[in-house]
């Protein structure tokens, strides 16, 4: 609150044309600028646009604080760019590079800015589809949308609703475009490789999900289980959070969840032990296929099988959709009477516990009309019940709900304490049941981070320590972001050709000089 009232008394001198002199520190109410920018205490009060770049000269002598882009590039939206890549004027309006949009009020003309011209061409919007506006931006908006969670042995409750229970530990396709020919729609595929849950016991009766991968616009992006606050990317491992083809695909943390999020609305969380789900908009009804059903309102033929027929046997079904994998030994799960079942004796005293989400007057009431919990209580039950009564299982069952509730915009109580389900929030940081994921980060993360309209439970930072993408720190100890990715102190990246080396320095700054690989070495990447 204190640099808040010195940031708003400081504009408040330039403005009546007082000198204000340096107080800012790295340690006292530091500045945070977005990438290729700079602090300045004094700059022009109208800085360079892609939108207008004219204006500079323009401007009288009065300075204002602020963040101008640094040399050679343009502000562009809210962030700087180089200046060979600012976008189009359309109509009075500026748009940026790459950005596409409908200028009229039915969405029937569709323009793209594309290398500082603007190309158009007659369009419509698609099925479950409606034209609207988006961050100010009209586009064909998709009318609601689909979730699938996958949570424990693993449980399903598809797009269309339908639950059922498949163990098998194999590698499945959990969703992916179907039938997508003659369509406009992005073609993605979610997989899932399951295993036994030998973190709970030796003789584990419990299989639960050891890694997602998501495949999209070329990428390959995976999530795996003991790789925590990394992501792979066609490859090879990079830090959290990630902005790849321009902010098309990114991928951060929310709470406990690693996000994969897509600019077209595909969305994809693992929390890396329990729950995944995956998320696709609306206009994918009936064009979508895998163990998260074919989202057509139909639970009828929810188990469709590749070739298009329909079974009524969830293990054929399951089955069906296994991904071969060369080398690995695994088991499409049991079936009827094979099944481990629960014990009646511990049973009884487990329902009560699980109980804690149905409880009509509990932390989560507010939340079952949105959410019929009764999904969710009979996987509490089976999952706390086969891993004997561990309580961990029983928190994880809880906090899967939690999520699902908070995404769908459901307000939930606090419902952790110290002895029980205890949230551990890292260093510099403190645990709030509804916190936005993209509250206080470090300078130029705000054009990496992809912000939420709805909270979840996680760790907020203390005053005065800042989000890096991981956990909280000061400001001289923040990561650098440079082009989508993120680079950790010390770290050096090659660009250019090998003409550019990049290295990461204190408080996410990035310092840049021109280089040559020696007569006896070659670029390779």
């Amino acid at each position: 609150m204190q640099c808040k009232t010195l940031t708003a008394y400081t504009a408040a001198c330039q403005l009546q044309g007082v000198t204000v002199y340096p107080w800012r520190s790295a340690q006292f109410c530091a500045a945070q600028c977005p990438s290729n920018s700079h602090y300045e205490l004094c700059t022009s009060s109208c800085l360079g646009t892609c939108e207008n770049n004219s204006t500079i000269s323009n401007c009288g002598a009065q300075c204002m604080e602020g963040c101008p882009c640094n040399e050679g590039y343009l502000l562009s939206g809210d962030e700087c760019v180089p200046a060979n890549q600012c976008g189009c004027m359309y109509e009075g309006i500026y748009y940026q590079q790459g950005q596409v949009f409908y200028p009229d009020a039915n969405c029937q003309v569709k323009c793209t800015c594309s290398n500082g011209t603007v190309q158009c061409q007659q369009s419509s919007c698609g099925p479950y589809e409606a034209c609207g506006s988006k961050n100010s931006v009209r586009s064909c908006q998709p009318v609601g949308q689909g979730v699938c969670s996958i949570s424990g042995d693993p449980h399903y409750n598809t797009f269309d609703n339908s639950t059922y229970t498949f163990q098998g530990t194999c590698t499945y396709v959990a969703a992916e475009g179907c039938n997508l020919n003659g369509t406009k729609l992005t073609g993605f595929s979610v997989v899932v490789e399951n295993e036994l849950w030998y973190d709970l016991s030796s003789d584990p009766q419990v299989s639960v999900a050891k890694l997602v991968a998501v495949e999209v616009y070329g990428l390959v992006l995976i999530l795996r289980r003991n790789d925590v606050n990394m992501v792979w990317v066609n490859g090879v491992l990079h830090h959290l959070p990630q902005s790849l083809l321009n902010g098309a695909v990114t991928v951060s943390q929310e709470g406990t969840n690693d996000v994969i999020l897509t600019n077209f609305g595909l969305r994809v969380t693992y929390d890396l032990v329990y729950h995944v789900t995956v998320t696709v908009p609306g206009n994918y009804r009936g064009k979508t296929c895998g163990l998260c059903g074919n989202f057509n309102n139909n639970q009828a033929d929810e188990f469709q099988l590749p070739d298009g027929s329909v079974t009524k046997n969830f293990q054929t079904f399951g089955a069906a959709w296994k991904v071969p994998v060369p080398g690995v030994v695994c088991q499409d799960g049991c079936s009827g009477d094979l099944c481990p079942t629960c014990n009646a004796s511990a049973k009884a005293a487990i329902e009560t516990k699980c109980a804690f989400l149905t409880n009509p007057t509990g932390p989560f009431a507010a939340c079952h009309d949105v959410l019929d919990p009764t999904s969710y209580y009979n996987d509490c039950v089976y999952d706390v019940c086969m891993s004997k009564d561990e309580q961990s299982m029983l928190c994880k069952s809880i906090a899967a709900y939690m999520l699902d509730c908070q995404y769908l915009g459901a307000q939930v109580q606090n419902w952790r304490s110290p002895s029980f389900c205890p949230y551990t929030c890292g260093n510099n940081s403190h645990y709030e049941t509804c916190m936005m994921p993209c509250a206080s980060p470090c300078p130029g993360l705000r054009n990496t981070m992809t912000c939420t309209t709805t909270c979840v439970e996680g760790c907020v930072c203390d005053n005065n320590f800042y989000y890096n993408g991981t956990g909280c720190v000061p400001l001289d100890q923040c990561s650098c972001y440079y082009n989508g990715h993120t680079y950790k102190i010390g770290e050096t990246v090659i660009t250019d050709n090998c003409q550019r080396i990049s290295t990461c320095q204190a408080s996410g700054v990035v310092a840049s000089m021109n280089m040559t690989c020696n007569p006896d070495e070659s670029c390779q990447w």
